[in-house]
């Protein structure tokens, strides 16, 4: 290299300026170096605020700075972390103000794990644009399933508690056991396998692949393509139960149900079960309360007839009548007693008003009258004639008087 840059500048002088220098560097470096991946370990990150990321791959002998642009970053599906090993593909470019050279990181991802993650995520957006996990193909899981078929491995965990909430639920099922390695490099063949016996298997209400959690490694059986796809076209119901609650596999987009746990499938199984059981049990009990309701309402119809019966019997009537004569009594006993009242009151005024009028009365307050020798009552004066004799009658008695 050295050789065709002295040959492409022997007609210049000798003395070179530090950026034409520089800028040559640059270009020689952008155009003999083709793009490339470069194994790493990540130190001295810094988060610039513009979205740019800037730090150092390094290995046990050498470092070399690297810089990835936030256009970049927007679109990686990774987030670099301090100390992490990672493989970051990109340009060797030459940063002209400080004369360094750097790797220009057009993607990159996790050695190893973050390798598997990529082809995950590309994997599972390739499916997902053909369509294979819309909900529109999704087929309705029986409510109550009573044949279901389990494909795992015989020896794990996730078959026994499965069972395990199964029995303690009190579901009354049958489980079909159909045996698979659930890692490994046989893993996704024996899967694929399993599942074809299930679903030839006769009466099959409901698939179950079930495997308890692990690391991404574990469980990578169930990210193969041509058991997603089988997964995805199962004829029969199927339910994807791998892993913990935060493991997610492929063959949970695929099936038409993705359980947490198989523990989590085993009870969504026996829910329906247990609802169905709890009615059953309400309905036995409103069954047996049934006899006892209706002798209890009997009895107190056949209490209000005899009432009835008896009401309308003639000692009844009789009895009604007799109470209906002492009521009438009593009502006239009380009209006329207070007749007499009211009668007693009036002729008691009346008596007063007539004391009050009477010539007693008027003689008690100091009146008199006259009368002639006939004794007839004198009503006007001019019949008193002077040297004539009257009776005076007052209130204490009567006098002979002479008229002058």
């Amino acid at each position: 290299m050295q050789t065709d840059l002295f040959e492409q500048h022997e007609d210049r002088s000798e003395i070179w300026k530090v950026s034409d220098l520089t800028r040559e560097i640059k270009r020689i470096l952008e155009t003999e170096f083709p793009v490339l991946w470069v194994r790493g370990e990540i130190s001295n990150l810094r988060a610039h605020p513009s979205g740019h990321r800037y730090f150092v791959l390094k290995d046990s002998h050498c470092q070399l700075k690297a810089v990835l642009f936030r256009g970049d970053a927007s679109s990686l599906g990774y987030t670099p972390q301090e100390g992490e090993e990672c493989l970051a593909y990109g340009e060797l470019t030459l940063y002209e103000p400080r004369g360094e050279y750097q790797l220009r990181v057009r993607h990159m991802m996790q050695d190893g794990m973050g390798n598997m993650r990529l082809h995950f995520e590309r994997l599972r957006e390739k499916l997902m644009k053909e369509g294979l996990f819309e909900e529109s193909r999704k087929k309705t899981l029986p409510s109550l399933a009573r044949r279901v078929a389990i494909i795992s491995s015989a020896s794990g965990a996730a078959l026994q508690d499965f069972l395990s909430i199964l029995k303690r639920r009190g579901w009354n099922g049958s489980v079909f056991l159909f045996n698979s390695p659930v890692q490994g490099k046989d893993a996704p063949v024996g899967l694929s396998e399993a599942l074809s016996r299930a679903v030839s298997f006769s009466g099959i209400d409901l698939v179950v692949l079930a495997r308890g959690g692990g690391s991404i490694e574990d469980l990578w059986a169930f990210n193969d393509e041509n058991l997603v796809r089988q997964v995805a076209s199962c004829p029969i119901p199927t339910i994807s139960a791998v892993g913990h609650q935060t493991d997610f596999v492929l063959t949970d987009f695929g099936a038409d149900f993705r359980a947490e746990t198989p523990s989590a499938a085993a009870e969504w199984i026996s829910s329906e079960h247990v609802r169905l059981l709890k009615k059953l049990e309400q309905l036995g009990s409103r069954l047996r309360e049934i006899p006892e309701d209706f002798l209890s309402r009997s009895h107190d119809r056949v209490q209000l007839n005899e009432v009835r019966l008896k009401n309308c019997s003639p000692s009844s009537r009789i009895e009604m009548q007799h109470q209906f004569l002492d009521d009438l009594e009593s009502r006239m006993n009380r009209t006329i007693e207070s007749f007499f009242e009211r009668t007693s009151y009036v002729l008691e005024a009346l008596g007063r008003r007539l004391e009050g009028s009477s010539l007693k009365s008027s003689l008690n307050k100091g009146f008199a009258y006259f009368k002639d020798k006939d004794g007839n009552i004198m009503e006007q004066a001019k019949a008193l004639k002077a040297g004539t004799t009257v009776q005076a009658t007052l209130k204490d008695g009567t006098k002979n008087l002479k008229v002058l």
